[in-house]
């Protein structure tokens, strides 16, 4: 059910700034001609308590500039930092926070700008505080990261709506202030490589 109320809080944040951010850009002449916008929403990280918005602007006539900003409201279970100890045991804590991720797209065989098959390459910097569920006398940690991607995927308008699947991996570095930290039993991992894949649905502006 909590998986439910995320997605569906999601999809109608993104529904009302997309409508606001429509009629903007609608409003809006482009400098160049065939220049495109794009408002996108990810619709994989609302499965897992996360908001992320994004932008798109073409430059040129293969490559492209974005910005994705990603908010993070979910549970996570934290572990002492040395590793599991029968002492201290894992505790449950709420982890609210913002990451946000800069990246440019290479459309190598583009029929249209900002369609087709891409190679990503992004990086990100992130900021969070956990609360404890429980009392804790460690205090609430809090959590940073940075870090770096490489994709590739595909981008497809249909009308005015945007299409954009992608899959690659993932590299972060996260440093803890505290006692606890993310379990490590957790999958993908909170630090290091992992798989990172998704969709992202959105609305596109062609001028």
């Amino acid at each position: 059910m909590n998986v439910m109320e995320n997605v569906l809080r999601s999809v109608l944040l993104w529904m009302f700034v997309a409508n606001s951010t429509w009629h903007v850009i609608a409003q809006t002449e482009g400098n160049g001609k065939g220049s495109t916008t794009a408002f996108k929403w990810n619709a994989t990280d609302a499965l897992v308590g996360r908001w992320a918005f994004g932008f798109e602007h073409s430059v040129g006539a293969n490559f492209a500039l974005g910005l994705e900003l990603d908010f993070t409201h979910r549970e996570r279970f934290m572990e002492f930092n040395s590793g599991p100890q029968p002492w201290y045991p894992e505790e449950r804590a709420i982890k609210r926070g913002l990451i946000t991720e800069p990246y440019m797209r290479w459309y190598p065989h583009a029929y249209a700008r900002c369609q087709g098959v891409y190679t990503a390459a992004a990086g990100f910097l992130g900021f969070a505080r956990y609360q404890f569920v429980e009392p804790n006398t460690f205090g609430d940690p809090s959590w940073s990261a940075f870090g770096g991607s490489l994709q590739v995927g595909y981008q497809r308008l249909l009308g005015c709506w945007v299409v954009d699947g992608y899959l690659g991996g993932t590299w972060a570095n996260d440093d803890y202030s505290g006692a606890y930290i993310e379990s490590t039993a957790l999958f993908p991992p909170p630090s290091g490589w992992r798989v990172s894949a998704g969709l992202r649905l959105g609305l596109m502006r062609q001028r």
